[in-house]
């Protein structure tokens, strides 16, 4: 699989302006709608995260979460947001999704994911998505973000549950999300989840063929992974001391928040008339 230049180019990263004027990086943001570059479209394009993310930065006591965005020119620049402007579910606490409404400027580098590359439930349906089918995440890898402008990455993996129950997270509770085998990590939070199911797939018993390049939906956002305690797992994990600690261990299970929940977030916030 190679994966299109112009799926990574949704993706940014986001951060906040420490006290000495430096930035930290925080999580990942992509956009999402219809206005595309074109500034002059009406229709309303989202910049979108999970929710703890905008929580996390909030939670370090600064007004701003900064977007950090490739140009044209070839580098990258920081360009700030009022954290009060993100938009969270107003009644559903369990959606891990924060939503800013916004536009993408000429000469930024970044595309908006259009709704009709989103995977619906009936779109899953029609393409008998399952248990299996591949994907992949791109997003913020802190290690090695770029220096001179973003440089997300892409960790590939499939799809291990569909969501025939809800999952349980540490502080969400309850959330209606997909289970797939692809190891988040510490800055892919808020990372846009495609869906790849190549060039030709069998559907209803018959061979379809697509005709230009392989099939990509938008699945939904990285929430995080699903870790248990390392006693849970027959693990041991010393810590610097020698002595057994009882360590959160990432399973390698990512869990994701699906497109239906996000539109779900830009509905409210579209039925408040702001």
């Amino acid at each position: 699989m190679i994966v299109p230049d112009k799926v990574r180019k949704c993706v940014a990263f986001l951060g906040l302006q420490m006290a000495n004027g430096s930035f930290h990086l925080a999580g990942s943001v992509f956009w999402l709608g219809e206005g595309g570059n074109d500034a002059g479209k009406s229709k309303p394009v989202y910049a979108v995260t999970a929710r703890h993310v905008i929580d996390q930065i909030r939670g370090k006591g600064v007004e701003h979460a900064w977007f950090r965005i490739n140009k044209f020119a070839g580098d990258a620049e920081w360009v700030k947001s009022d954290l009060d402007s993100w938009f969270i579910h107003p009644d559903d606490a369990s959606l891990d999704v924060a939503i800013l409404p916004t536009s993408i400027p000429n000469g930024w580098d970044h595309l908006a994911l259009p709704y009709n590359f989103c995977a619906t439930d009936d779109l899953m349906k029609k393409h008998e998505v399952g248990v299996g089918d591949e994907v992949f995440v791109t997003g913020l890898f802190r290690h090695h973000h770029g220096s001179r402008r973003n440089i997300p990455i892409v960790r590939v993996g499939n799809l291990a549950c569909l969501r025939e129950e809800k999952v349980e997270t540490r502080d969400f509770g309850l959330v209606d999300a997909f289970l797939i085998e692809a190891r988040s990590i510490g800055g892919l939070s808020g990372s846009p989840v495609f869906l790849n199911l190549g060039v030709s797939r069998m559907i209803h018993g018959r061979m379809k063929q697509a005709e230009n390049s392989p099939i990509f939906f938008f699945l939904g956002l990285i929430h995080g992974h699903y870790d248990v305690d390392n006693d849970d797992i027959d693990i041991n994990i010393e810590a610097d001391n020698n002595n057994l600690s009882v360590q959160r261990v990432n399973t390698g299970i990512a869990i994701v928040v699906p497109f239906h929940s996000i539109k779900e977030v830009i509905d409210a916030h579209e039925a408040t008339g702001s």
